[in-house]
């Protein structure tokens, strides 16, 4: 007999998305477009520039035709619906290349509302589906009502019995119930501050080659050249001192919108076991975190954030696979105060964790990253040196003091807050030099343990452990190798004996 909840959608019959989403798939199309093809049009624009109106409308018509047609038909062929009798969820799709997509719902690990731009101007949303050992999204719904996105998820969510204490009720979707959390713009702005520099710059770097690259093929290096030309004209103190203001800058600035458009209006719903994250400014994302399924917990704070009392959460969900885990498994929780970072551990693990012993690393792990990041790295540097003769005798020493110090600092702090803390409940390892990272799992998730140990070790009784967790990893290399093997019986034994879910 076929099992269906009761809905005032028929979910058990083929539906389409929203007859809007036409044009929201025309937008997304557009996009896409402009995006794979803009460098093409800016050499079209800019190449010859002899052109007929009439050419002009009849390419743009043609190309705004075309788009409008692969929207509809996206539109169209699209088709999802419920097979109740074999708990599945299907999704139809293609346009010449038909694909079905089926997703038994014991394996979805979460359904997640959200709305980007586009979508609010049409008012309508998007839902997808994640699931155990998949790298992507599973399932995309890019234009459905609101109403129906709530129905749909609680169907999926409902007929998975595993999944039940999920269903997030209709009145706090639509966002009736108090927040638990909400982080202020204020704590965004800090976190902007403080966080992602070499992300930031990597984005600085990349926007900087892609004009280049265009310019170039456009005909218009010639602009690049003119304001280095005006670049060489300044003095060398002038230059670096220019270039750091301007990095600092524009690496804070992008820092600051970044992170203020992703995760602005941060809120956190508490609902019995479950709670929900809703966040963004553009791109507004709704997703459902399961204490049961978090694996890690991850604490980041730097000396800056200590400062300004702010920390980061992230939290690492179950995938199928224990050496899988991968960003879609991973909810950042920026701007934390000490009192919301509180709250949010004793949300996940019902406590704060304490513990009563600590592993610390052996001094051969110093030695040993000294040899690997400063020696080796100098005297490769030096050889090639002699070989080029790039740079004199003088100019080398300056570079490998300031490289030593630089590194040697980075090696120094890497090793002071190299930890490994446990209890009978919680096992935590610290690292890091600049950004601490504290990383919580409870001993029982445990999925997997590896202990290491090279015969050069043997004799100074060294050693290392790996962790598996359904969420990723943790290691702690270099320490006393018996203690390990202690401890790695304990947390056996309570992953063998334990009754907890941890899914």
């Amino acid at each position: 007999m076929k099992l269906m909840p009761s809905t005032k959608f028929d979910f058990s019959v083929p539906q389409r998305q929203s007859l809007v989403g036409v044009f929201v798939l025309f937008a997304n199309t557009l996009q896409k477009s402009l995006r794979a093809f803009w460098p093409i049009i800016l050499v079209f624009l800019f190449k010859n520039k002899n052109y007929e109106p009439f050419q002009v409308y009849v390419s743009i018509f043609g190309i705004i035709a075309s788009i409008s047609l692969v929207a509809f038909l996206r539109y169209w062929f699209f088709k999802f619906y419920i097979d109740y009798s074999l708990k599945e969820f299907v999704i139809e799709k293609g346009i010449f290349n038909k694909s079905k997509t089926t997703i038994p719902f014991h394996k979805i690990q979460k359904v997640t509302i959200d709305q980007t731009l586009i979508q609010r101007i049409f008012n309508v949303y998007k839902l997808e589906l994640d699931t155990a050992g998949s790298d992507e999204k599973e399932a995309s719904i890019n234009a459905i009502s609101h109403p129906m996105a709530l129905e749909l998820k609680k169907n999926l969510l409902a007929s998975n019995e595993n999944e039940s204490h999920q269903i997030i009720s209709e009145n706090q979707e639509n966002e009736k119930s108090a927040s638990y959390i909400t982080i202020g713009l204020v704590s965004l702005l800090k976190i902007g501050i403080t966080a992602n520099y070499i992300a930031s710059f990597a984005y600085l770097v990349l926007l900087f080659s892609t004009i280049s690259e265009n310019l170039s093929k456009i005909g218009r290096k010639d602009i690049l050249e003119n304001n280095i030309n005006q670049l060489e004209k300044l003095s060398i103190t002038s230059l670096v001192l220019g270039f750091l203001i301007f990095i600092i800058t524009a690496v804070l600035l992008i820092n600051l919108v970044l992170t203020v458009v992703k995760y602005y209006n941060f809120t956190i719903k508490k609902d019995q076991k479950s709670f929900v994250l809703t966040y963004g400014l553009l791109n507004i994302k709704n997703t459902i975190i399961n204490p049961e399924k978090v694996q890690i917990i991850k604490l980041t704070q730097n000396f800056f954030q200590k400062k300004l009392h702010v920390n980061t959460v992230e939290i690492f969900q179950a995938t199928s696979e224990t050496k899988r885990a991968n960003s879609k498994d991973k909810t950042k929780i920026p701007g934390c105060n000490e009192n919301e970072k509180e709250k949010i551990i004793r949300l996940l693990i019902n406590r704060l964790p304490s513990y009563n012993f600590v592993l610390y690393p052996n001094i051969r792990k110093l030695f040993i990253n000294f040899i690997i990041f400063i020696i080796l790295p100098i005297v490769f540097g030096a050889f090639l040196n002699s070989l080029t003769n790039r740079f004199s005798i003088n100019t080398m020493i300056i570079f490998i003091i300031i490289y030593s110090i630089i590194i040697g600092t980075i090696l120094f702090f890497s090793f002071k807050n190299y930890r490994l803390f446990i209890s009978d409940d919680f096992i935590m390892k610290q690292s890091g030099a600049w950004d601490i990272n504290r990383e919580i799992i409870a001993p029982y998730k445990i999925q997997a343990v590896k202990t290491h140990q090279f015969f050069w070790q043997k004799r100074t009784n060294i050693g290392s452990v790996i962790l598996y967790t359904a969420g990723g990893k943790i290691s702690f290399s270099t320490t006393n190798y018996t203690e390990i093997k202690s401890q790695v019986n304990k947390w056996l034994y309570q992953v063998e004996s334990s009754k907890k879910n941890w899914m």
